[in-house]
């Protein structure tokens, strides 16, 4: 019994170890940038000789890496259920992606900030994963431009360059977001939601945009 209380403790304190070690990583890679920060700027963060460090990672490139899943790896499970839904139409399952790609950023700014400006110095598996990704995250959002248009739901857009503009808008939150700000995120999602709604529903052939249904 001793013996499983003393092994448990153990992992807790690993555990624990090893998410300071993460935490310190993300500061550092957020105000010096990957390139400009080394294993002995980290150890030196969490009180470790470097030669320890490797006890609990086995690279920079690693920590990196685990920045990455977690900026973006839940965003993008939370994004395939919103497409995976069929009983939301289009301009919902949009507004549900807005609000939750917001969210990621503002809840996770310093791992986004690292994610969007860092993931090229990623290499081999790790970087073709991350690529992998952030491609099947595009085409998830296209995939509802294209629905919507193909529907009738939205008017005629080019799909490729909305999409892009969606992504660009929501990624851009992480040079100017503020928690203590005039908005609330999902307040900043649904201004989104109306400036792109509003320009998608309107088809054209009349002065003003059509009605825009709510989710």
């Amino acid at each position: 019994m001793a013996r499983e209380r003393d092994r448990l403790s153990a992992e807790r304190a690993s555990r624990k170890r090893d998410e300071e070690i993460y935490a310190a990583a993300l500061r550092l890679f957020t105000e010096k940038g990957y390139h400009a920060s080394s294993m002995q700027d980290i150890a030196a963060a969490v009180g470790l000789y470097k030669g320890s460090l490797y006890h609990y990672i086995g690279s920079k490139e690693d920590l990196l890496a685990r920045v990455f899943d977690r900026g973006m790896g839940s965003l993008l499970r939370e994004v395939e259920a919103i497409v995976d839904d069929p009983s939301l139409a289009a301009s919902s399952q949009l507004r549900l992606i807005l609000r939750a790609h917001v969210r990621a950023v503002t809840e996770n700014r310093e791992a986004l900030t690292v994610y969007l400006h860092e993931f090229r110095a990623l290499a081999g598996e790790a970087l073709s994963s991350v690529r992998e990704q952030r491609e099947r995250y595009r085409k998830l959002v296209e995939c509802v431009v294209q629905r919507g248009v193909g529907s009738g739901e939205f008017g005629s857009t080019d799909v490729q360059i909305t999409t892009l503009g969606v992504l660009g808008m929501c990624n851009w939150i992480v040079q100017w977001y503020q928690p203590d700000g005039r908005l609330a995120p999902h307040q900043i999602a649904d201004q989104f939601a109306e400036l792109l709604l509003g320009g998608l529903y309107f088809d054209g052939s009349t002065s003003s945009p059509t009605v825009w249904p709510k989710v």
